[in-house]
């Protein structure tokens, strides 16, 4: 199976830089706005089904801890992902810190 650890990294950084943007383009009043709106929720759930596949793919954690991590990508969004991407993700998949 093919490893998708900067595919799913981008993803991320691409739904906040898009969030990001459509809070700013909602607050100028911007008409394509809702536009943008879209594609970050589209970019949110691609990057969310990537993590969910990185978590259920991984070896290193336990089921319940698999299942609690599940509920929080999914209810928590942007927030968790930043959590996920922080501090869990090098958990997640056993790597050491890029230098």
């Amino acid at each position: 199976m093919r490893n998708l650890q900067n595919e799913t990294t981008q993803a991320f950084y691409f739904s906040l830089g898009f969030y990001i943007l459509s809070f700013v383009l909602k607050f100028l009043q911007v008409s394509f706005a809702d536009v943008v709106v879209s594609i970050a929720l589209l970019l949110s759930l691609l990057w969310v089904v990537l993590v969910l596949r990185e978590v259920m793919i991984s070896t290193r954690i336990s089921n319940v801890q698999r299942l609690a991590l599940l509920i929080f990508i999914i209810l928590g969004n942007i927030l968790a992902g930043i959590v996920y991407f922080s501090f869990l993700r090098r958990y997640v998949l056993g790597t050491s810190i890029k230098q």
